[in-house]
C-alpha cells in the first residue's frame, strides 16, 4: 500500500513539470517573435535591405582598452555575396590581402558601408545594448528551463528507487548500441539524417547556422550539431538526407 500511494504524487510533480515546461516553451516563443520584430525594426531604421554585391560594415564586439575606436567596433569593408538563409548573408572582406576570407553574418550585424561616422558609433552602441538585454534573458531562460526538471524528480522509496535503477540500466544499454552507431555513421560512411537548423551567436556576436545531424531520425542522443562548411561537405559525399519535417530552432 505504501509503494502504491508514491506514484500519484510522482504523477502529479510530472503534470506539474509538464505544465511548466509548456509554459517556458510559450514565453522563449514569445520571445522569439519581439527579437524578430526589433530585427525588422532596425533594418526600415535603416531604410533599406541588403542585396547581393552591397558593400557593408560588419560589427565587431568591442574588446580591450582601445575598443572605442572605430576599427575595434566595425569590420569591413565586406560585400555581400549572397543570402544564407534565415537573415543571414555570406559575405567576403574586402580589407584582407590574400587568399579571400568569407564569413556568415546577420543582417542585424550589418550597416551600409556609406554610413556617416556618428551614426556608425550609435549603431554599434545599439547593437551592443542588444547583445546585452539577449545574453541577461538567455540566464533567464536557462533557470526557467532547469525548474521543471527539479520538479518532475521521482519520490524517493523502494518502487522509485527500483524503478530508476531499472531505467537506469536501460538508458546504459542504449547509450552503448547509441555510441557505436555514432561513431559508425559520423566517422565512417554511414547515412545522416538531417532533423533540425538553428541560428547560434559564434564568439564575435555573429550569427551562424548549423545542422543537427543524426545517425538515425530517432535517435536524439546520437545527435551532432555541424557547421555549414561541415554539412556541405557532408552534403556533397551523399551521406546526408532530409528527415520528414525539419525543425526550425530560433
Amino acid at each position: 500500500m505504501a509503494e502504491a500511494g508514491e506514484l500519484p504524487d510522482y504523477h502529479a510533480n510530472l503534470l506539474e513539470a509538464m505544465q511548466r515546461s509548456h509554459e517556458c516553451a510559450e514565453a522563449a516563443r514569445v520571445k522569439g517573435q519581439e527579437r524578430q520584430a526589433r530585427y525588422y525594426n532596425r533594418r526600415v531604421k535603416q531604410g533599406r535591405t541588403f542585396g547581393k554585391g552591397d558593400r557593408v560594415w560588419i560589427y565587431n564586439p568591442p574588446r580591450g582598452a582601445t575598443a572605442t575606436k572605430f576599427r575595434h567596433q566595425w569590420m569591413g569593408p565586406a560585400r555581400i555575396v549572397e543570402a544564407a538563409g534565415y537573415d543571414n548573408v555570406l559575405l567576403v572582406r574586402e580589407d584582407k590581402s590574400g587568399t579571400p576570407e568569407t564569413i556568415i553574418a546577420h543582417v542585424s550585424f550589418l550597416v551600409s558601408y556609406h554610413y556617416p561616422e556618428p551614426l556608425l558609433e550609435r549603431a554599434a552602441a545599439d547593437i551592443g545594448a542588444q547583445l546585452d538585454y539577449e545574453a541577461r534573458e538567455q540566464v533567464d531562460d536557462d533557470e526557467a528551463h532547469a525548474a521543471p526538471v527539479r520538479a518532475a524528480a521521482a519520490p524517493r522509496g523502494p518502487a522509485a528507487m527500483r524503478g530508476a535503477t531499472t531505467a537506469a540500466e536501460r538508458r546504459g544499454k542504449r547509450k552503448r548500441t547509441t555510441v557505436g552507431g555514432q561513431e559508425t555513421a559520423h566517422n565512417g560512411g554511414g547515412e545522416l539524417v538531417e532533423v533540425r537548423r538553428r541560428r547560434r551567436r559564434n564568439r564575435v556576436g555573429q550569427y551562424v547556422l548549423e545542422y543537427e545531424l543524426r545517425p538515425g531520425l530517432h535517435d536524439r542522443a546520437g545527435g551532432k550539431w555541424v557547421s555549414v562548411a561541415e554539412y556541405e561537405k557532408l552534403l556533397a559525399s551523399g551521406r546526408v538526407v532530409e528527415g520528414p519535417a525539419i525543425e526550425e530552432v530560433v
